[in-house]
């Protein structure tokens, strides 16, 4: 089963195959200020305009500034939240109790066993309590069945050995860098490792970014 992502006059779903399929973890790659939560942000509201249930986990937002850089990109999601289609979870409700929870507390809660998609934007050692990124990997990949599970990180904040296995565990690698195009830099989503597609795809979509528009896909000669 594939969940919708499209959005009108947005061309991201149909380069990426259109469609995100149900029993994987998608990890998103990228260094600071790459894009890596624009790119959330842009698929949980495409997945959301289609009725699907997300639970988005942020290290770094705090509700108010969540909802406010959402709608600053043109991704208002406030409705949605107090509806609970999407759940807003921080650090913060994380170690509600004064102690950092783990990740099978995260995962079991009425919040985020519910959905159909979950984003832990980041996973990192800030949020969770005997934090072992290839442990949480494993057990994100178990949980991932009938689910999609997306996750980001900095490669530069993980040795090389435990990338090497996140690889191997992510279903789909999706990397945010950096490349020359036609003379000029563009910020890429760069589909490094992407089975299952339900269309072709682009396996580089050049992209800038617009206030009230958000990832805004630019015309490339790869089709």
């Amino acid at each position: 089963m594939y969940l919708n992502f499209s959005l009108e006059g947005d061309e991201l779903d149909r380069r990426m195959g259109g469609g995100l399929y149900l029993g994987q973890v998608i990890t998103v790659e990228g260094g600071s200020g790459a894009g890596k939560t624009l790119l959330c942000l842009r698929l949980a509201y495409g997945l959301m305009k289609h009725s699907s249930t997300i639970a988005y986990v942020s290290s770094q937002f705090p509700i108010r500034e969540f909802v406010n850089e959402a709608e600053s990109l043109g991704y208002p999601m406030m409705n949605e939240i107090l509806s609970d289609q999407v759940s807003f979870i921080t650090s913060v409700f994380l170690m509600r109790k004064n102690r950092k929870a783990t990740l099978e507390e995260l995962l079991s809660t009425e919040q985020v066993i519910d959905k159909q998609v979950l984003i832990l934007d980041s996973l990192n050692p800030e949020l969770f309590k005997d934090y072992d990124v290839v442990e949480y990997f494993t057990k994100l990949r178990k949980y991932s069945e009938n689910r999609i599970v997306i996750v980001t990180l900095n490669p530069a904040d993980v040795e090389k050995s435990q990338l090497s296995t996140i690889h191997e565990l992510s279903t789909t690698i999706i990397s945010l860098n950096t490349k020359e195009l036609a003379g000029e830099r563009k910020h890429m989503v760069d589909l490094v490792k992407f089975p299952m597609a339900l269309n072709s795809f682009q396996q580089a979509i050049p992209f800038r970014i617009e206030p009230k528009r958000g990832l805004i896909v630019e015309i490339s000669s790869v089709s």
